[in-house]
């Protein structure tokens, strides 16, 4: 059935939360799926995360991520980009071998894998050198990831932050290759406000176009956009805000103009989230993001649960909520996942540094019947 979206306030371990709450809410079960440690948080490598899953034609598993190293593993401190790869749909991986070392004055971080129509992967990341310069980057690969071409810089900002969130890159139909970014004169200040917008190339990254405008939103402003193509040529930016419900903007040519914001019923605190399309035709979108929030506190609340949500009218509405993750005390981000198999592989921020699921897409696209 289709979810009835209501926003009551409940009490949960004394906390009070403001639920996005459907009445066919499901929870996965180990027999459906199990969530574990990919790679372990340590001292040395405190944080692993903001990484980008692809599906190689030989049909392994390629994961590029960010690796902070030393200090506590906040945004701001060293990190670089690193590979691993399955050979087996996820069940083994390889031990991580640099992609990209830290050629910024602070780090590298947040990967996007994309694949171009010649069957080139395009790798894009933000190079920070400081609080108030950042730009975007990427490298190439011609042979499935083994090699990788060196680094060339994708956008020019000569002031400010140009950012952009993991996993944000996107084939169109047309075989444009769009980037979701984001930027702020600064970042970690407390004046920092954000808009979004977006990058295109049309020629396999010779060069690249920034979208003509940018889309704000309130208080914060529009943070870590997550795009996909409608199935009418469409694009949908979901934004990441910081008034409790997340936001959307449309681009009818590609990604070259954005409509203003406009809020969603969706809650969501100030975190990122995840949007796809399950391969096939008619396939639905699939949502991946924290549905609660508490007003008032720290990004709106705690990054938790992890619920995924699908929408068979291109968005507009999310049904079969079902909870990735739930308990109260995890903070579950950043999350990255493709299609082998008939399954979604799920990449995400955790407890303990990196966590993997494989769930099958039965169990995710089975509707909800009627009560």
């Amino acid at each position: 059935m289709k979810s009835h979206l209501n926003f009551p306030t409940i009490c949960e371990l004394g906390i009070s939360l403001l639920v996005l709450v459907t009445i066919s809410t499901t929870q996965l079960n180990n027999s459906q799926a199990e969530s574990r440690l990919l790679i372990k948080a340590t001292k040395a490598l405190p944080r692993h995360g903001e990484g980008s899953l692809i599906t190689l034609d030989d049909g392994r598993l390629l994961l590029v991520y960010t690796q902070w190293y030393g200090a506590t593993g906040n945004d701001h401190d060293p990190a670089r980009l690193v590979e691993i790869h399955s050979d087996d749909g996820g069940k083994t991986w390889s031990a991580p071998q640099t992609v990209q070392e830290n050629i910024g004055k602070m780090n590298v971080m947040s990967a996007s894998l994309v694949k171009t129509t010649s069957g080139k992967i395009f790798l894009t990341y933000i190079r920070i050198d400081s609080n108030r310069f950042a730009n975007l980057w990427f490298k190439e690969s011609s042979d499935e990831g083994k090699t990788w071409s060196e680094p060339k810089q994708l956008s020019h900002g000569k002031k400010g932050l140009i950012f952009t969130v993991n996993s944000a890159a996107i084939r169109l139909k047309s075989g444009r290759i769009l980037l979701a970014a984001f930027g702020s004169p600064s970042a970690w200040q407390k004046d920092e406000h954000f808009v979004s917008f977006s990058f295109y190339t049309d020629d396999e990254g010779k060069t690249w176009h920034r979208s003509a405008n940018e889309v704000d939103c309130p208080r914060r402003g529009a943070m870590e956009p997550e795009i996909e193509q409608l199935n009418d040529g469409r694009i949908l930016m979901l934004i990441r805000t910081q008034t409790t419900r997340m936001y959307r903007a449309y681009s009818s040519d590609g990604g070259e103009t954005w409509s203003p914001a406009e809020k969603t019923d969706i809650v969501h605190p100030e975190a990122p989230m995840l949007l796809q399309r399950v391969p096939g035709k008619d396939a639905p979108l699939i949502l991946i993001w924290n549905n609660a929030v508490v007003p008032g506190a720290d990004h709106q609340g705690p990054r938790t649960p992890l619920t995924l949500g699908l929408s068979y009218d291109e968005g507009k509405t999310w049904e079969n909520l079902t909870q990735i993750e739930d308990d109260p005390k995890g903070s579950y981000s950043y999350a990255s996942m493709d299609f082998r198999n008939d399954s979604l592989h799920l990449v995400y921020y955790g407890p303990g540094g990196l966590r993997y699921q494989e769930i099958p897409l039965a169990t995710l696209l089975q509707k909800n019947s009627e009560p």
